[in-house]
């Protein structure tokens, strides 16, 4: 059985102070911190479930007014020259890494993963920024070879205002990943924080701010599914950017696209990580290992569906569930924690029910399967092995926690067909060391990012992820995840332009 290391109350109340979190004006609007205007509610830490802050959510009136502002700066702040609006990136960029612990702590307290996790997350948000920066001036258009009578080119202009909803498991990574590319581009936003950890959010906004974004840039609100509603519903909002599960994606999908506004949806996945005879034992069942449990298994990508070739499978899986056994649950600021929290107590039942449900169905519980303590959200790495035949929801449906589902097949196309037995597509993976094997894996199964002998790196700023099927529309990250939030305008004109113009 895993080890616990229960949070230490001295600790965590010191990393209460340090992480200097705000009573109050959590909302920015218009260039100004204030409150929202609805009832209060609980900010808690996953760790032991206290609370570390109360929020108010933002009311009708007050979402109107940060899309009013957001309208009203964009076209002066899509006129700033491209370098400023770098600069200003770079800026927020440089202030997030030299409040590096704080804002790490910060992170831990409200996200509940592991503090070494956190840091990974806002250096990794100062790198978005700083990619974001690079890629404001080199948007460029083109001219277009029609000949004759008329030249055409096109311009690169910005969509105008984006809503941006985010998700709780990385708040930091998905400012970086959307409000970022957002301002880049010319575009003004009005954000969303996740309600179950909206703490970071607000110091990336503050970053923002110190760094020179101007008043109505940049708007921030707190609350639930109808703020996020409203935002979708502001007539200035013309984009709309959403991480979720696939269920609230379709969503929001289908309530923009009925007012013909532009969606980009990076949503759920059960990603296969696929393990063939002849992989590197050693780091296949290492790789395989973190692909889930990292994070606490809640990653979009996961590895979460584990396919194992049958000739390797009984050593393979013993060896798996020894690692898993291994693993240290507990304390995000305890150095020696490899596993933290689920966001909170209520997804440790909610995945409690689905190992159940499994089992019941006939699923085999190799490992794990409880909650780790009686108090935080903590549950321990779980391991089910599920024969051909039996149907369950943790085989289908992404779970979001520390579960892994293991089947065993034959040979490479009985691998390929099991991995597109799958409404998702948003990554995958395998371990061989056969390049021709690799490379026919890496091609026939459909999703929009693939490891060879890995699982869960990012491959940096520049790499695009984007989802297939019930993981998404869209492409993030990268030039492709830039031009995301633009528009093309082509232009005709005679050619010669002496032919128009008469005085310069």
């Amino acid at each position: 059985m895993t080890s616990f290391i229960a949070p230490d109350a001295e600790r965590l109340d010191r990393a209460v102070v340090d992480a200097q979190i705000p009573e109050a004006e959590h909302s920015f609007i218009a260039g100004g911190w204030l409150d929202g205007d609805g009832e209060p509610f609980e900010v808690r830490t996953p760790i032991t479930g206290d609370c570390l802050a109360w929020l108010r959510p933002a009311s009708p009136s007050q979402v109107t007014r940060a899309a009013a502002s957001a309208k009203e700066a964009q076209p002066a702040w899509a006129a700033m020259k491209a370098r400023d609006r770098a600069r200003i990136l770079e800026h927020a960029a440089e202030l997030m890494v030299a409040g590096l612990d704080r804002l790490a702590t910060l992170v831990a307290l409200d996200n509940g993963k592991t503090f070494s996790g956190a840091r990974g997350d806002v250096l990794g948000c100062a790198e978005f920024l700083r990619s974001a920066a690079g890629w404001a001036t080199r948007l460029f258009g083109a001219t277009l070879p029609e000949g004759g009578d008329v030249e055409a080119l096109t311009w690169i202009e910005p969509v105008g205002v984006v809503g941006v909803v985010m998700p709780f498991n990385a708040p930091l990574i998905f400012c970086g990943m959307k409000i970022a590319p957002a301002l880049a581009t010319g575009n003004t936003v009005v954000a969303k924080a996740p309600e179950q950890a909206p703490l970071a959010v607000v110091e990336f906004v503050r970053c923002l701010e110190q760094a020179g974004v101007p008043p109505g840039v940049v708007n921030l609100v707190h609350g639930g599914a109808p703020v996020g509603s409203q935002i979708i519903d502001a007539p200035p909002v013309t984009m709309v950017t959403f991480t979720g599960s696939s269920t609230v994606g379709a969503l929001v999908g289908a309530q923009a696209t009925r007012q013909l506004k532009k969606v980009l949806l990076e949503l759920g996945g059960k990603s296969a990580n696929i393990v063939y005879e002849d992989a590197p034992f050693d780091a296949a069942v290492a790789g395989s290992a973190t692909a889930i449990f990292r994070n606490a298994g809640q990653r979009c990508f996961s590895g979460s569906r584990l396919l194992v070739q049958e000739s390797i499978a009984e050593a393979f899986i013993a060896k798996l569930v020894e690692t898993a056994e291994g693993i240290a649950v507990g304390d995000p600021f305890h150095p020696q924690t490899q596993v933290a929290c689920l966001v909170s107590r209520d997804d440790v039942e909610r995945v409690q029910a689905i190992v159940d449900d499994a089992v019941s169905a006939g699923a085999h519980l190799l490992c794990g399967g409880t909650a780790a303590a009686v108090q935080g959200a903590f549950y321990r790495p779980t391991i089910l092995e599920i024969p051909r035949g039996v149907n369950c929801s943790a085989l289908t449906e992404e779970i979001f926690g520390p579960v892994l589902v293991v089947q065993r097949f034959t040979d490479a196309d009985d691998a390929i067909a099991m991995a597109n037995d799958s409404k998702y597509g948003l990554a995958g993976g395998c371990w061989t060391s056969n390049l021709a094997t690799a490379m026919r894996t890496a091609r026939k199964v459909n999703t929009g990012f693939f490891w060879i002998n890995g699982y869960g790196a990012s491959g940096g700023t520049e790499a695009t992820i984007g989802g297939r099927g019930a993981s998404g529309i869209g492409t993030e990250k990268g030039l492709e995840g830039i031009r995301e939030y633009t528009v093309v305008k082509t232009v005709v004109l005679p050619a010669g332009l002496e032919s128009v113009v008469t005085e310069i």
